[in-house]
């Protein structure tokens, strides 16, 4: 269901545009009831796909609305011009919405709540009203989840990938689910290379080694073929393409099932590693190299215990090369992104570089010579 299938006529594109009448019509309540409400951005605003607020909203007492939220995240459009244009022209949102609909149910992991999940077909354009898990541990670059934190993770990617491994004619028909076979999978790929010649004309490229450079001029050449003709047929399953560890919450309050996974736009039909090869790839270099090889052992494991067959190790690890491979799609999408403060600048160096010591540490470039991926 789209927006324009849905009761409500619109919805706001910008934090400032959300307004008393529109909560209340998607919290089905009385307007008469929500007496008061305020919008806050974060402190801290990074460049990354969407703006998000924080809701805080005063209810009547002794009301109806008791059983409502008293605080709510939302997500709207980003407001930086190459950031929505992005958002729109790949329907990140509009998938993210969909993905809420279609799947969010039957999904064996937790995700923030949707109170709203709304989008237009015609234009792109979304809002999420959700769950606010600020009260939970969150983590960043800089101050990654620790091992244990780690463990628990794997632990839940796995059944993740295990629920939904060998379903690939039913995730293939949803619009919430991108692969070789959609629309928009196949525009990214065609504009990959053009993307990895603006990276490459940058000024965060022309602070990268030689060594670095050359490495990505072949991951470029290759970029296109990677995500299609060259795209695994088998092991597959779906992938959250967005798994780091920003996207992660972690519930302490529930030792049994803490993990919480957010942003949900890049679903696609992968192996399941490759969400494994992503979380790890942001890791700080060091972190990764002492966790890689017994996580991914317990990656394994886990998967095998919930049911999957036929998957040996060394398969895994294959896939989990091309994952380090695909993975660097992320150093071209940069250049969309609003890196206009220091520290954005900053991440956005370290990350490329963390890509890239993954795809050596992984002998993973000698797939870039292979003309096909079986």
């Amino acid at each position: 269901m789209s927006a324009a299938d849905h009761p409500i006529p619109s919805f706001p594109l910008t934090l400032k545009a959300v307004s008393k009448p529109w909560l209340a019509t998607v919290l089905a309540a009385p307007e008469s009831d929500l007496l008061a409400f305020t919008v806050t951005a974060p402190a801290v605003k990074r460049g990354y796909g969407s703006d998000i607020g924080f809701i805080d909203l005063q209810w009547r007492p002794a009301s109806a609305t008791r059983h409502l939220p008293e605080r709510l995240l939302i997500k709207v459009m980003p407001d930086y011009p190459a950031t929505a244009e992005m958002a729109r022209r790949r329907r990140t949102f509009c998938r993210e919405a969909c993905f809420y609909h279609e799947f969010a149910a039957s999904t064996p992991v937790r995700l923030p709540k949707a109170y709203a999940a709304l989008w237009d077909d015609g234009t792109g354009d979304a809002v999420l009203l959700l769950e606010d898990c600020s009260a939970m541990q969150a983590f960043s670059f800089s101050n990654p989840p620790d091992l244990a934190q780690l463990e628990h993770i794997v632990d839940a990617a796995a059944r993740l990938h295990a629920h939904w491994w060998g379903r690939s004619v039913a995730l293939d028909a949803s619009e919430a689910v991108m692969g070789p076979s959609h629309p928009v999978w196949r525009q990214w790929a065609d504009e990959m290379p053009a993307n990895w010649a603006a990276w490459l004309d940058s000024s965060i490229a022309a602070s990268m080694s030689p060594e670095w450079i050359h490495l990505c001029q072949k991951l470029a050449a290759t970029a296109a073929a990677r995500m299609t003709e060259q795209w695994p047929t088998m092991n597959l399953t779906l992938c959250h393409m967005d798994m780091h560890c920003q996207n992660i919450f972690f519930d302490a309050a529930t030792p049994l099932d803490p993990v919480v996974f957010f942003d949900w736009d890049g679903c696609h039909l992968g192996c399941g590693v490759h969400d494994i090869a992503y979380l790890f790839g942001l890791l700080p270099v060091e972190l990764r190299r002492q966790v890689e090889a017994p996580l991914l052992n317990r990656y394994h494991t886990q998967v095998l215990q919930a049911g999957v067959s036929d998957y040996n190790y060394a398969a895994l690890m294959q896939d989990y090369a091309f994952g380090c491979l695909f993975n660097t799609f992320l150093i071209p999408m940069q250049l969309a992104l609003d890196l206009s403060e220091e520290q954005g600048v900053a991440d956005a160096r370290q990350m490329v570089i963390g890509l890239l010591q993954m795809v050596i540490d992984n002998q993973a470039e000698r797939l870039l010579a292979a003309p096909e991926r079986e």
